[in-house]
């Protein structure tokens, strides 16, 4: 994978058809969603290995790039599909929802769902053969230097390793004390929303075209989100308000609480109008800084 973008980054603005199936915007990971997928879209990587996939926000945000992106790109996800401490234990359903977005929407892509430890998995691929390498397994110290340490030389020279929770100190959390070490020794990308995310160049080279980019992104992907979920908050809204609507002809006995309703509501949804108008406004200066 060649990180030579000679200053330009293309933005895009993607519509993520898993969300039929699974809306994930109140999920750990989602406030990355945007960025992932414009990573995948500008690197063009050509393989692409996560530990710890769950539901899928991560991985099926970076199979939407492959697939809008028309690459050849494989993508792995490997998990037990059982759980942890951190993200809880579970049954069948939540891997069974995994195979069914696959399966609806990006079927005609190479992915390949790997149900493994990480450690059983890892003699299933060459050493330098990983361009991007997502980890995001169990969040405690050993745990997370294991999985960087036992997947390193999977990944190629010029390859990239992104670590999630970079940011979360709560309880036995990890991952921030070893990506602390790690800032030392290698070129990196960071953000602090949504738990934090880490994005480290194993090869210094690769990172000089983006870090020029860092300050802005760090501005431009958590906004990005933040109008994702107001817009969201609007069309419930609409909902509500049409709801009320039904229930004043409904119950004419009530008129009066709901006309009150009614105009909260409708007020409540001219706030996230002009929120959602703001947000437009600072995205398309920082773009254009």
């Amino acid at each position: 994978m060649k990180i030579n973008i000679d200053k330009l980054w293309n933005y895009y603005q993607p519509t993520f058809e898993y969300e039929k199936i699974f809306n994930d915007l109140k999920w750990p990971w989602a406030g990355h969603k945007y960025f992932i997928y414009d990573f995948i879209r500008n690197l063009k990587p050509r393989s692409i290995v996560e530990l710890g996939t769950h539901k899928g926000t991560s991985f099926f945000s970076m199979c939407q790039a492959v697939k809008d992106g028309k690459l050849k790109t494989k993508l792995y996800a490997i998990d037990i599909w059982k759980g942890d401490e951190h993200a809880g234990f579970y049954d069948e359903t939540i891997f069974n929802e995994v195979v069914k977005i696959k399966k609806t929407y990006y079927s005609k892509q190479n992915i390949f769902l790997l149900r493994s430890l990480f450690d059983d998995a890892v003699s299933r691929f060459k050493n330098n053969s990983i361009d991007l390498l997502h980890i995001d397994g169990l969040h405690t110290y050993n745990a997370v230097k294991h999985d960087f340490d036992n997947w390193f030389k999977k990944v190629k020279k010029n390859g990239v390793i992104i670590f999630h929770d970079t940011n979360e100190k709560k309880d036995d959390f990890g991952v921030y004390k070893l990506w602390n070490k790690l800032k030392k020794e290698y070129k990196t990308l960071e953000f602090s929303h949504s738990h934090g995310l880490g994005i480290l160049f194993k090869k210094s080279t690769s990172a000089q075209d983006l870090k020029i980019f860092e300050t802005i992104w760090q501005k431009y992907y958590p906004l990005l989100i933040d109008k994702k979920v107001l817009k969201t908050q609007l069309q419930q809204s609409r909902t509500e308000t049409e709801e009320a609507r039904n229930n004043l002809s409904q119950k004419s006995l009530e008129t009066k609480n709901y006309k009150k309703e009614l105009e909260q509501t409708k007020k409540q949804i001219q706030q996230n109008k002009n929120h959602i108008q703001n947000l437009e406004i600072i995205l398309s200066q920082i773009k254009s800084s």
